[in-house]
């Protein structure tokens, strides 16, 4: 399965997180078409941040609203600030700190972990946290929570429609369109979030892997 995911800026590559291991994928401009651009490599071995800090695999990733080359990074019960340029990793912040004392909105949420999140499309702060049948949509400028705790099947109908309960990992698709690929288990769908935050199913779910060769043998 795929842990986590997230588009590397200024590029046509996002990254994929399975257990220990990551790799580079990269899209041909303008269609779905990808290959796989670097890896599968362990974690340990090629990132200077997340072995500093104990994260032996990321269960969620997400840019820093405004700061595209900055990434919020989670594991377990803490996440860290770091910044992604040509590759290298350094830290923003001082390590990683638990969720529920940097975050007071998803500690408010109850969210003590985080599966999956993503910018909020059309707003300049906003984010969707996902964690297990629940997400919530919060203001990373205020630290407030804009839309209160809801289930994912009250509010995602795209993800009802794929019977996606919960969310592994979500990234937004290189190839644009307001695309994004959900990954849940074994399968992928592909959805569209519009600028003013309506989700429609875009492709049905498929298996993994029949879709991404990049993968095969290592997810």
């Amino acid at each position: 399965m795929v842990d986590a995911a997230c588009r590397i800026a200024g590029k046509e590559e996002i990254y994929i997180f399975a257990g220990r291991h990551y790799g580079r994928v990269r899209f041909s401009k303008g269609d779905p078409g990808h290959s796989l651009a670097a890896g599968p490599t362990l974690l340990s071995k090629d990132w200077n941040t997340l072995p500093k800090m104990g994260f032996g695999t990321v269960d969620a990733i997400v840019p820093v609203p405004g700061k595209e080359k900055q990434l919020y990074v989670f594991f377990g019960g803490r996440y860290a600030k770091i910044k992604l340029e040509n590759y290298d990793d350094i830290f923003v912040n001082d390590g990683a700190s638990p969720i529920t004392s940097g975050w007071k909105s998803l500690a408010q949420a109850g969210f003590d972990s985080v599966d999956a999140a993503m910018l909020t499309p059309g707003t300049k702060h906003e984010m969707y946290f996902f964690r297990g049948l629940h997400y919530v949509r919060l203001d990373n400028s205020t630290d407030k929570i804009v839309n209160k705790v809801a289930l994912i099947a009250e509010g995602w109908p795209s993800l009802v429609q794929a019977g996606f309960d919960c969310v592994d990992a979500i990234v937004a698709s290189p190839s644009g369109h307001d695309h994004y690929y959900v990954f849940r288990g074994d399968q992928f769908a592909v959805i569209k979030v519009d600028r003013s935050r309506r989700d429609t199913l875009v492709s049905p779910p498929k298996a993994i892997s029949s879709a991404w060769q990049a993968l095969e043998g290592w997810v």
